[in-house]
Parts: structure tokens; sequence; C-alpha cells
């Protein structure tokens, strides 16, 4: 049972508090909850009463809990998360770069609000990592404690946000929606991807990820075994980690069949009959086990999702090659005069300095044109800053659009309703002609605008082959399309 017992501290006499503990053990407390020691008997075996009566309660905290630094709590808590191999490298990237270089070897009873929000402003303005990559350290953080309060080592999560605290601007930043596309805008951007990697491969997966809403990783993992022309079964992924291409199922478990619009079943039925779908060659013990692809890059194997974003889609989206390596970055040059709008792609030369009279460069490795014979253009943005995934929000919008149910829109992009709405709503037969039909007829819509653009061709074969439809409907002067009219243009 409870005992207090006598110490001496100079000439002084204090007390400490003797509870029995939850384990059978003796515990020794020489201060309070205020922190002052035990001058009376009584104040010590008042305390170490309250603790055994907090232990059969089952709401006792031991203040000592929390003298564990933040290095040995995280050294716990990391091999106890069951994430994605993805996750745990963004965690531990967070972790060994900005958490434990501030905090390591700080107690977790000492770590307060006022710090962590001057770590966090920090983080960017010292120029250590941007502004996103801040905040999401402070989330981690901020996950990482809430353990720890749920262990019973800390009353309170210090790397909590306060509501409405900080520069509204921020606020506002933090909130702004993710960029989508149009259709026109997928297949402007479609199209480019064809003219910059001069193959048709790229124009037939951007169009495939913005009328299907695919994720890039299960485009990447996308075999042929499983397309079945009026639907495409999403079965796996495929993604890059530290140089290995690894299998695995789709984000969340999302499989799903996706039915396709007739316009995108005959794009997919050429490109596996094609020169696509070809046998990946990414070999050995760092490659992905093999199989047929519907997409891969120029050399067979799959396409980095940096070198995706390099060479096709910035360039494509922005109408400007990246910086990379340290080298500047260039506009996209296409030459109007061999080929239609918007141009076969040409050798950049550098960007034009704003207020001073722009001179064609002469000198060793910069490609000379023939003005007499070319005509050179630069490549206006379609959407700058937009993303790969912003297809994906395109397709959501598109469907919201359409008026298409929540839960035929929400399986498609394999989300899930919560409660009872998701266990009693389905997909129907109804539901799913919707979104056929409803995506037929804006891919349409998307060359009928396309052909009003440059005369109506396109250097891109495969695109010019498709307009063809759009330009005789055009050609007749038919002021608007109406459903029957429209119908004609896939056949």
């Amino acid at each position: 049972m409870a005992s207090a017992e006598p110490y001496k501290l100079g000439n002084t006499t204090y007390y400490r508090a003797r509870p029995i503990m939850a384990d059978g053990s003796k515990g020794s407390f020489r201060h309070g909850h205020d922190g002052k020691r035990f001058t009376t008997k009584t104040a010590a075996m008042r305390f170490a009463e309250e603790v055994e009566a907090d232990i059969r309660r089952n709401l006792w905290k031991d203040p000592k809990s929390g003298d564990i630094l933040l290095i040995d709590w995280v050294n716990r808590w990391y091999p106890a998360q069951n994430i994605e191999d993805t996750t745990r490298d963004h965690y531990s990237w967070h972790i060994e770069t900005h958490i434990l270089p501030r905090f390591g070897q700080e107690p977790l009873r000492r770590l307060n609000t006022l710090d962590i929000n001057a770590w966090e402003i920090s983080l960017y303005r010292d120029g250590v990592c941007g502004e996103t990559s801040a905040a999401s350290a402070r989330t981690l953080l901020h996950t990482i404690l809430v353990d720890a309060v749920d262990a019973g080592i800390l009353d309170a999560n210090p790397a909590e946000r306060r509501r409405n605290r900080g520069k509204k601007a921020d606020r506002a930043r933090r909130q702004s929606e993710e960029l989508w596309a149009t259709p026109l805008e997928a297949l402007l951007i479609a199209e480019r991807m064809a003219l910059l990697s001069e193959r048709p491969d790229e124009f037939i997966r951007a169009v495939t990820i913005a009328y299907t809403g695919m994720r890039w990783a299960e485009t990447v993992g996308f075999e042929q075994q499983y397309f079945h022309l009026s639907k495409i079964w999403v079965e796996q992924q495929v993604y890059e980690r530290k140089g290995a291409w690894t299998k695995k199922p789709p984000k969340d478990n999302s499989y799903r069949d996706i039915h396709l619009p007739p316009f995108l079943s005959d794009l997919l039925s050429r490109q596996v009959q094609g020169e696509g779908a070809r046998r990946c060659a990414c070999q050995g013990p760092r490659g992905c086990g093999g199989g047929r692809f519907v997409f891969t890059g120029k050399d067979g194997a799959h396409e980095r999702r940096s070198n995706y974003w390099r060479w096709w889609w910035r360039p494509a989206t922005s109408g400007w090659r990246p910086e990379w390596a340290g080298r500047a970055g260039f506009p996209v040059l296409a030459d109007v005069a061999e080929a239609p709008w918007p141009g076969r792609v040409r050798r950049s030369w550098p960007a034009a300095i704003p207020g001073e009279e722009f001179t064609p460069p002469r000198r060793r490795g910069i490609f000379r044109y023939d003005i007499e014979q070319q005509h050179l253009v630069s490549w206006l943005p379609v959407k700058l800053g937009l993303k790969v995934h912003g297809l994906r929000h395109g397709h959501k919008v598109w469907m919201d659009e359409l008026g298409v149910p929540a839960v035929a829109s929400e399986e498609r992009l394999g989300h899930k309703l919560p409660g009872i709405v998701g266990q009693y709503s389905h997909t129907s037969p109804a539901m799913v002609a919707q979104i056929t039909e409803g995506l037929q007829r804006l891919w349409e819509e998307s060359l009928l605008a396309r052909a009003k653009i440059g005369g109506g061709h396109s250097p891109v074969p495969i695109l010019d082959e498709l307009l063809a439809p759009a330009r005789k409907i055009l050609s007749e002067d038919r002021p608007r399309l109406v459903p029957a009219t429209v119908s004609a243009i896939s056949r």
C-alpha cells in the first residue's frame, strides 16, 4: 500500500511518495504535480494514494515518460507503421532531413507549439525546403506525436495547428484547387506530346488518362491482358522505387472496371495491335517481372515519371523545356512551314531577354535555321502548372458536368462513398451508358473545336485522321452539331 519516506537535502527534511505501481513495484516520487517537493508526510501520502487510485481507474500517466527523447520515440514509432514503401521513403526523408536535426535530442515533454511554429517557418524562409514541404514535415511531426498522446506520454499534441492563425494569404494558398484540363486542352496536350516524342504512344496515353481517370502508375502497369475492347480492368500498378520497378495492387486496393467510350476502345486497339503493347525490357532483380504492356518508353522499358515530366509533359503544357542539371530552360520551337499548326518540333534556341532586341544566335553548339525555308514559332502555354494528375481531376469534373451520379463517378476513379450511402448505392448499366456516351460526345466536340484551329489539320498522323470527319462537318458549314451528326464523327 501507499507510504511516505523522509529524506534530507542539506538540513531540510523532505518526503518521497511511494505508491504501488501497476506492475507491483514501488514507485518513488519526490515532486508533486506542481513540481514542488513534499515538505510533509501527509502531502506525500496524499499524492501516493492519488497515484494508486488513478492506476486502479486506468487514468495514471507517469510524468517521467515525457522524458523520452524524440529520436528514441521515433525509433520506437517508425517500425510500427504499416504504410506503402513510397510513403515510408517520404516519412524517412522528412524525419532525417527536417525533424530530427532540430528536435531529435529534445524530451517530448519539452516540445511546445511556439518552437514548432518557428521551426516550420524557418524551413522555407532559410531555403531548407519549400513551403509545401515545410507544412508536410509539420504534419508528419503531428502524426508522430498523436501516437505519443495515445500512449499516455503527452497530454496534448504541441504540433497541432491552431485554427484561424497565421497570414490569411497563406491559408488561402493552401486551399487552392488542383488545376484540371478541359477536353480541348487535354487534346491539345496529347497532340503536343506526340510531336515532342515523335510517337503516337504518348498521344494515346494522355488521352487514356484524361478519359479514364487512371493514375499514372496504373497506366505504367497497364498490360494487354487487362484490355477487353469495351473496358479496362485495373488490376495493378507499376512504379519505380530506388531504381527498381515493382508490381503491386492499385492504390488503396482500388481494383475496378473502367468502361470505355467507342473512340478510346478504337485507339487502344490500334495501340496493342501496332507498335504498342511491347514486352517489358527491364530485366533482372531490379525489373518488374515482365509482361506485355500497353505503354512503354522508346527503349521498351517503363517510362520514368521524372523523364516523362521533363521531356514530354512540361514542354507540352507550358511550351517551355524546364531547367535541368543546372542548365537553363528553353522555349519549345516549332516549324509551321514544314507541317501544319502547331508545327514540327525543332531544336530550341535560348530565350529572348525582355526589353532587348532578339538576334538569332550564331555560335558553336547552337542550331542554325534557314529563315527563308523555315518559319519558327514558340509554343504558348496550354495550361501552366497542370500536373499529370490534373487529367484525373478533369475527368471527375467532366463526369460532374455530365450529371453522372456520385456512386458511378467515384467507382470509376477507384474511390468508395463513405457510410450508408456507399453501402447501398450501386452503379447500374444505365449509369455506365451515361458515362460512355457522355465522354464520346465530349471527345467529338473537342475534335470539332480542334478542327477550327490551324486549318483543321494536324502534323500528328493519327490525330489528322481523326479530324477528317470534323473537317467535313465544318466544310458543310453546319452551325451546330445535333446528336445524330455528332455520332457520325466516330463512324
